[in-house]
């Protein structure tokens, strides 16, 4: 089972957009979806809308999410993340992830396609497209 880890702006997509082909990662199979409570309450913080909130705790609700935040840890060929995006990754490496799917092309760029300790950083329509 490949274990999948979110960053929140792919539940917030998935949120907004029910019928997206993003939202089609839940229903993967041989996939186990994961996030941290970072990851969760950042999303919340950016799905304000009733209808769309009722459906991102759904989704949550279809996740492994780790108990706690990772405490902070060197990382081998650490990209140089703001510290706003540093807790995605480690908690990423800390839930034994295969992949970190994120669209944050701005912060997370630099590592799209490379493994960063451990864990292969990809957008989502690009790891969709090799399922």
């Amino acid at each position: 089972m490949e274990r999948v880890f979110l960053d929140a702006n792919v539940l917030v997509s998935a949120a907004l957009k029910p019928g997206s082909r993003i939202a089609s990662l839940w229903s993967l199979p041989d996939v186990r979806l994961l996030a941290s409570p970072h990851v969760l309450a950042e999303a919340r913080r950016n799905v304000p809308a009733p209808d769309a909130a009722a459906r991102l705790e759904a989704l949550i609700a279809a996740l492994v999410v780790l108990p706690a935040e990772p405490a902070d840890f060197v990382i081998e060929d650490d990209p140089g993340l703001p510290p706003k995006d540093r807790p995605v990754l480690l908690a990423a490496i800390v839930s034994g992830a295969d992949v970190l799917l994120t669209g944050d092309i701005t912060h997370f760029g630099g590592c799209l396609g490379t493994a960063v300790g451990g864990v292969r950083v990809l957008l989502p329509g690009e790891y969709l497209r090799t399922r």
